[in-house]
């Protein structure tokens, strides 16, 4: 009796419970590199991406199971070719559905970056998140700088540990996520608690999409830190981790050199130390250095001749002029937006108007995944 020869079963949609989140992985030469990270509702294997202008269907890595519920991480690494000026790369799972898509910033083009913090809840009335993709759609960005998107406390909104989203604007963050590459800063303490170290495992997983065996392939990092950094036309980003050995500071600062302008990010400021434990700490040795970032920064800006812009969540200390706080764009409805053109580094602050009452809402992109 002949058997029947196997049909190929046609590759089907899979059931997303996040994704794609846009991970930037930086320039090399003439290609803008880029990380698709998804998680999935089982372990089967998703299908391949189709990204344009990319000649081969990139297949999916595994990255590992996330710590509640039956989500699987996975993600997708591809280059796309820059131009003179924008471009645009269309990506999806072959012929699955209708594809995603982001700018491809070209090398002669001023890159645009926002810059927010993703911590609290939104305010009753429109959502700053709307706002902002609003803003996005007027003139894409080509990186989204953003910090608490693993927040420390999950009831906070955000990533969660069971791999999905939770919190306000759903839709407009997912819309985000999938059509603005976002280097995702880490912000919150070290692993000295299994809360944080929970936290900053859950960062590693998805916001940078690091499996729990893979070493960090970002050169900026150092074994056991979250330290992110890239440059984009003459200008840098490095997003520091208060875990990280201070030590490296100086030779991760050096590799902003040839940038014409930085932003460094760093967590918020602490709570001020006072009575006895202000005095204690006077005692220990090396308590008279200061602000050792601060000094390093003040010492690299004095070297190169940067301009240099240290961002800290939260309002900075009083006796720090050169520090500016990164909004909290639910609770300030403000973010901040950077652009590096001929005339140096302009950023600005940008605020989400609120819609007037005689206004008819326009529809919310209701799509998940922010088609």
């Amino acid at each position: 009796m002949k058997r029947r020869a196997s049909i190929p079963r046609r590759p089907v949609q899979p059931e997303l419970l996040l994704g794609p989140l846009l991970l930037a992985r930086g320039g090399q030469g003439d290609r803008w590199r880029i990380s698709a990270v998804i998680v999935t509702d089982g372990e089967d294997e998703p299908p391949d991406l189709k990204v344009s202008s990319v000649g081969l269907p990139v297949p999916p890595r595994w990255l590992g199971k996330l710590p509640e519920g039956k989500g699987v991480a996975w993600r997708y690494d591809f280059a796309v070719p820059r131009g003179v000026q924008d471009g645009r790369a269309d990506y999806g799972f072959l012929d699955l559905g209708t594809p995603w898509s982001f700018a491809v910033p070209g090398m002669a083009v001023p890159p645009r970056l926002v810059l927010a913090d993703a911590a609290g809840d939104a305010p009753p009335g429109p959502s700053p998140w709307s706002a902002l993709l609003s803003r996005h759609r007027m003139q894409p960005f080509h990186l989204f700088v953003i910090t608490s998107l693993v927040p420390a406390d999950p009831s906070m909104g955000g990533l969660a540990p069971g791999g999905s989203l939770s919190g306000p604007a759903q839709a407009e963050r997912r819309a985000l996520m999938a059509s603005v590459p976002h280097l995702a800063a880490w912000t919150g303490r070290g692993a000295k608690t299994a809360k944080a170290a929970a936290a900053r495992a859950l960062h590693r997983l998805l916001a940078l999409g690091l499996g729990v065996e893979d070493k960090a392939e970002n050169a900026w990092a150092g074994a056991n830190d979250l330290v992110q950094g890239l440059t984009l036309n003459r200008l840098g980003v490095l997003a520091l981790d208060a875990a990280a050995d201070p030590d490296a500071l100086t030779e991760r600062l050096d590799r902003l050199r040839g940038c014409r302008a930085a932003l460094v990010l760093s967590r918020g400021p602490r709570a001020p130390i006072t009575g006895w434990r202000a005095h204690l700490a006077r005692l220990r040795p090396g308590a008279d250095a200061g602000d050792t970032l601060g000094r390093a920064l003040d010492r690299f800006r004095q070297a190169s001749g940067m301009t240099v812009v240290h961002l800290r969540p939260g309002a900075p200390p009083i006796t720090d002029e050169a520090t500016r706080p990164l909004p909290t764009l639910a609770t300030d409805a403000r973010w901040l937006e950077a652009r590096l053109g001929t005339q140096g580094l302009d950023l600005t602050t940008q605020e989400a108007r609120p819609v007037p009452l005689s206004a008819t809402p326009a529809a919310a992109d209701t799509d998940p995944g922010g088609r």
